[in-house]
């Protein structure tokens, strides 16, 4: 019986113990939408990729703009609660970030380059000043 009760009380203490780790420090990820961060952020960026790489004159600029402004808002939505995130999963998003900035800054200039660049070139450099935030 006395065996019993110590071993009940070691296996109590042993989940109490691994019980207590779990919550109260901030998540890796955080969800939405039923995507994580970084999924979010990789979604983000493959949708500006695929906005601008199908601007190819004035009508087509003036087409993606509403889409990258909202692409815009969905940055600045994750920015904002990137502070929820653990150390690792905010170190996380500036490695997706850092990775696709000079990605993003040339086709940014090569956009602001062409007679329709000025359409665009508010937004994208706002969408570089948001990355640049997740640096």
């Amino acid at each position: 019986m006395k065996t019993r009760n110590i071993v009940s009380t070691v296996l109590f203490l042993a989940l109490f113990t691994l019980l207590a780790g779990c919550g109260g420090g901030k998540p890796h990820e955080l969800e939405r939408g039923g995507l994580n961060a970084g999924d979010l952020m990789q979604g983000l960026l493959d949708k500006t990729m695929v906005t601008l790489g199908g601007v190819t004159s004035k009508k087509s600029a003036e087409e993606a703009l509403p889409v990258l402004e909202e692409i815009n808002k969905e940055f600045e939505q994750l920015i904002d609660t990137s502070g929820d995130l653990s150390d690792e999963g905010q170190a996380d998003l500036s490695a997706q970030a850092a990775k696709a900035m000079p990605g993003l800054k040339d086709i940014t200039q090569r956009i602001n380059m062409q007679s329709y660049g000025d359409i665009l070139k508010p937004t994208m450099h706002e969408m570089i000043g948001n990355l640049t935030k997740l640096l």
